[in-house]
């Protein structure tokens, strides 16, 4: 609010100062003001990153400065090694059993109140235990990239059945990003389909 100005939802506001620059602070009851509720709605609902993902960034931060100080190969195993083959198929691996999982919860689950697909952990456990043994390891990565959200840091079975897990993009996105690039979509990366011509005879 710049000053002399008046909230525009209940007319409450007090002369800025230095002291007063938060929202809070320059209106004369911020418990009754319905601006400050409004904003405090929209900072609640952004999605703080769990702790695995706190984590995985101290780790590659960590690895990024001793890359600058021992030089870009290291902790990597060395170029055209079977090290370097194994930790490419793994990765490979693991991407395509993530866009499998969510695949799954677009097929299988329902859509929420905000038109998102979402499954229960009970029954995206019980149908993807047939095709590998990683679903909450795999779960977890999803999240770290933004395809999936869950409560809690951690999914066990019996305890979290009635967990609902919601999928932060569209299928679409996910498949046609892997198909083009055989990466996962980052969160803020948008998927384009690319346009194929078709040479009329």
């Amino acid at each position: 609010m710049n000053a002399g100005e008046r909230c525009a939802d209940c007319g409450c506001a007090k002369a800025l100062s230095v002291k007063n620059v938060t929202l809070e602070e320059q209106v004369e009851n911020p418990k009754d003001c319905k601006t400050v509720e409004k904003v405090s709605k929209v900072i609640a609902n952004v999605e703080e990153d769990d702790s695995l993902t706190i984590v995985v960034k101290k780790q590659e931060a960590a690895l990024k400065r001793l890359e600058e100080k021992h030089g870009s190969g290291y902790g990597k195993p060395p170029p055209g090694s079977k090290s370097e083959a194994r930790a490419k198929k793994y990765n490979e691996n693991c991407t395509r059993e993530i866009v499998e999982l969510c695949g799954i919860v677009s097929e299988k689950g329902f859509s929420d109140s905000d038109g998102r697909r979402a499954i229960l952990f009970q029954d995206l456990f019980n149908t993807y235990r047939f095709i590998s043994d990683k679903c909450c390891g795999l779960l977890l990565r999803a999240r770290r990239y933004k395809l999936l959200a869950f409560d809690g840091e951690m999914l066990f079975q019996g305890k979290d059945d009635k967990t609902v897990i919601t999928m932060l993009r569209t299928f679409t996105d996910i498949h046609g990003h892997y198909k083009e690039t055989k990466q996962l979509i980052g969160p803020d990366q948008v998927y384009t389909p690319a346009i194929t011509l078709v040479k009329k005879e």
